[in-house]
């Protein structure tokens, strides 16, 4: 069984964020001198710690961590060496933002510490509260501008009140509170506006004496400010990947050559309401007086823009026609980021594989399937190629990817949801894979048959031996392990030559199959034991399916009309449950290997604890060494063998393969040895010169002596029974248990050469593994 494990990663993410926290300490941690941040720094640096431990959401805590420290560094940077001087309300504004610090630390310290079934109920909370903690740390930006602002505006109006004195003067030493007034300052010191920009605030410091104090202005977005000198050059903070792409955003084009589009240039049209997965949501658009699809990007504006920079830097390398095509994304400007893509009406492919499995035949549905692989295939190993996948990222590309079928039934792979942080392991390659979600749409409706067969539906069992010939044969023809995940050249010819005027037809995939010697697919079923034979065919009259019922009508291997011998294999083998005495504890699984002796015999060597015992389950099996010659020869002589008993060609089987499994219980009724005269025995126990109770020993068969005799309370370890069961693959055979390893019994009604032994043995079970031909192959 295929086994997939799924983990949670620490690698890349953790060694990320131990970078980020330490740039961002480091850039913090001067602060720790002045009094009035000290405590705000000491929680800042807490709260750096905290976000290590926090499992859901820590993106979104590592940003509110990183807009925190960018305010306080720009705060630090302006009062460097005047804190002595600051003004009463640049304290408060810093003791509020300690306040709120300290709630973001609360917060973060709560979802640290819950466990993963709290942080999934509250998921929409939690999201919530980060948004107003977001909201908060710019509202406190704010204040920290309004703050400084009035203290300016009051400090000028002093000034205006000296001016009947002395005309105020302004040099280059005094504060510009806003883009206008610093313009106007700036031309009466003839610098040329070139060497402003009007877009941020500049800080230009005031001297002491005429307003008697300094200030810093940050802007609403908190980013670090220009440094003073080049002797303390601040710590640029990181910025994000998609504050990064949003600054590199200018001109109508960018180096990939895809058009930027203004929201005024696009016209959004009807509604794409067919559209499922990562297609759910577009809609028809028409930008340049062309025709195009839009994708829109709602929701969470953070998660949303991460989205949508993450699905253009993947779009604008991929390109494949299974693969959605990228021409063109909104200039960062609008309130709703969108992409543009190629014009495509996409159809949910669940809904139409469903349909076509229900209402096609067979080879149009193989067909189908294969050409749906082929175009998963050949998407995921061009992504695998431009976006340098290793084997296990394709996987998950497969595997958390959409699937759309277009107006020419073409598959179209939307791109998956990000999965940062999560990797994932599998015991199996690519090619399955591929075969798994090819396959999947059939496997859910084989699924639902069996549950309605099971209900009582004699309908559901027509309809489920049509999915088992569909499965089987796409088996044969799909790709294996190590064979690579691209169809055969003769396939992807044979599915080539497909069209209206040459249909697929049942007999030729068979056919091929069998000529590349790949067609070895069997179905298994309960059958009674030693009732049939590798070999054997015959039929289930009527609408029966089971066995019990099966009508043997010869056997390929010894009837005269049957030209064709086939070799058959036997093998024997089986797996042995070994429990100690008193049949507690968890049983000890170990394979079980016989050895051949004459007469048709075989001998099982059983290793015995004291008064333990021990299954044996024994495998018989008888099966034809090639499956796909007995499929040769079913397609090429079924038809005569069908009319020569009167049956429907459809209707004979022929069993592959035998399998018998018998269980034996072997038991040790041995009576456990008392202890040598002389020791004393109280409840059970033995006791030593110094008086320290042991326990008994229980001797056994080839066992030591049960009394101690290396050092006070010392046990022999008990030493095992060797035992041997005598089987045999003749139906008249009863299995015994002896001492002897060449199966040499006492009288035959002991069964061993021992009394102190016994045997039993449980109903035998029967498997068989056959192959039967379906209707359509008798119809083409």
């Amino acid at each position: 069984m295929a086994l997939r494990a799924i983990r949670r990663s620490t690698g890349n993410n953790a060694l990320d964020w131990m970078v980020t926290s330490a740039q961002i300490a480091s850039n913090v941690s001067c602060m720790l001198q002045f009094p009035p941040t000290m405590a705000a720094t000491t929680v800042l640096l807490s709260i750096l710690q905290i976000i290590s431990d926090i499992k859901a959401n820590q993106q979104d805590c590592i940003r509110l961590a990183q807009r925190a420290a960018r305010l306080l560094v720009a705060v630090g940077q302006r009062m460097e060496g005047k804190w002595e001087e600051a003004p009463q309300s640049l304290l408060e504004n810093i003791r509020e933002f300690e306040a709120m610090l300290l709630s973001i630390r609360d917060f973060m310290l709560k979802a640290a510490q819950a466990k993963w079934i709290s942080r999934f109920v509250a998921k929409a909370s939690i999201q919530d509260e980060l948004m107003q903690y977001d909201q908060q740390l710019r509202d406190a930006a704010m204040a920290f501008q309004v703050s400084s602002l009035i203290e300016i505006h009051y400090a000028m109006g002093i000034m205006s009140g000296c001016s009947s004195k002395e005309a105020p003067r302004i040099t280059d030493e005094d504060v510009v509170t806003s883009p206008t007034e610093a313009s106007e300052v700036l031309s009466s010191l003839n610098v040329s506006k070139s060497e402003f920009s009007a877009s941020s605030f500049e800080v230009v410091k005031q001297s002491r004496g005429s307003i008697g104090s300094s200030f810093a202005l940050i802007d609403a977005d908190t980013e670090a400010l220009e440094p003073e000198s080049e002797s303390s050059p601040p710590a640029t903070p990181v910025p994000t990947e998609e504050e990064e792409f949003l600054a590199n955003i200018n001109g109508d084009t960018d180096e990939f050559g895809f058009r930027r589009y203004h929201q005024s240039d696009v016209i959004v049209r009807k509604a794409n309401r067919k559209a499922v997965g990562w297609f759910s949501g577009t809609s028809e658009a028409q930008a340049g007086g062309q025709k195009m699809t839009i994708k829109r990007y709602d929701g969470m504006k953070d998660h949303a823009l991460k989205q949508w920079v993450r699905d253009i830097k993947m779009l604008r390398n991929l390109h494949h026609e299974n693969l959605p095509q990228i021409l063109g994304y909104s200039d960062g400007m609008a309130q709703t980021p969108f992409i543009l893509l190629a014009s495509v009406q996409c159809r949910d492919l669940a809904s139409n594989m469903r349909s076509a499995l229900t209402t096609r035949s067979l080879a149009d549905c193989a067909c189908l399937i294969l050409k749906t692989y082929r175009g998963i295939a050949s998407a995921i190993a061009h992504a695998q190629q431009q976006l340098a996948l290793s084997e296990s990222d394709a996987q998950d590309f497969i595997d958390h990817a959409t699937y759309s079928l277009d107006s020419d039934n073409n598959i179209i792979v939307g791109l998956p949801q990000p999965r940062d942080g999560w990797v994932t392991a599998r015991n199996y390659g690519l090619e399955e894979s591929l075969g798994d979600r090819a396959l999947q749409y059939l496997q859910e409706l084989m699924n639902a048959e069996e549950a309605a067969l099971q209900a009582g539906s004699c309908q559901s069992s027509k309809t489920l031996n049509k999915y088992k010939q569909l499965k089987g044969l796409l088996h044969s023809l799909l790709p294996r392990r190590r064979e690579g995940p691209s169809l055969s050249p003769e396939l992807e010819d044979l599915l080539d030559d497909v069209d209206v005027d040459n249909p697929p037809t049942l007999h030729s995939l068979r056919a091929f199959c069998i000529e590349q010697s790949r067609h070895d697919q069997t179905w298994h079923s309960r059958a009674p034991a030693n009732a049939l034979a590798a070999g054997d065919y015959g039929y289930i009259p009527g609408e029966l399916t089971d066995f019990a019922n099966f009508v043997r009508l010869g056997n390929i291997q010894s009837d005269e009309d049957c030209k064709e011998k086939m070799d058959v294999v036997g093998r024997t083998h089986g797996l042995m449950l070994v429990r100690p005495s008193g049949n507690s504890g968890f049983p000890q699984r170990q394979p079980a290997t016989p050895f051949l002796i004459p007469d048709e015999m075989e001998s099982w060597p059983v290793a015995l604890p004291p008064r333990g015992n021990a299954t044996v389950f024994v495998h018989h099996e008888m099966e034809l060494a090639s499956v796909n010659d007995t499929w040769k020869f079913l397609v090429a002589r079924g038809a005569s063998f069908a009319s020569t008993h009167g049956i429907k060609p459809q209707d004979l089987i022929i069993v592959t393969r035998s399998l018998r499994i018998d269980d034996y219980q072997v038991e040790d009724w041995r009576p456990s040895l008392l202890p040598p005269p002389g020791i004393g025995r109280a409840n059970g126990l033995t006791h030593t010169p110094f008086g320290a109770p042991s326990f008994p020993h229980r001797g056994g068969f080839g066992a030591g002596p049960a009394f101690p005799h290396h050092g006070f309370g010392a046990h022999d370890p008990a030493v095992p029974s060797i035992v041997y069961l005598i089987t045999s693959t003749r139906p008249d055979f009863a299995a015994y248990i002896t001492d002897d390893p060449m199966g040499r019994p006492r009288p035959r009604p002991t069964r061993s050469t021992s009394w102190c032994f016994s045997c039993r043995s449980g109903s035998p079970v029967g498997f068989v593994d056959y192959i039967q031909l379906d209707a359509e192959d008798v119809e083409s």
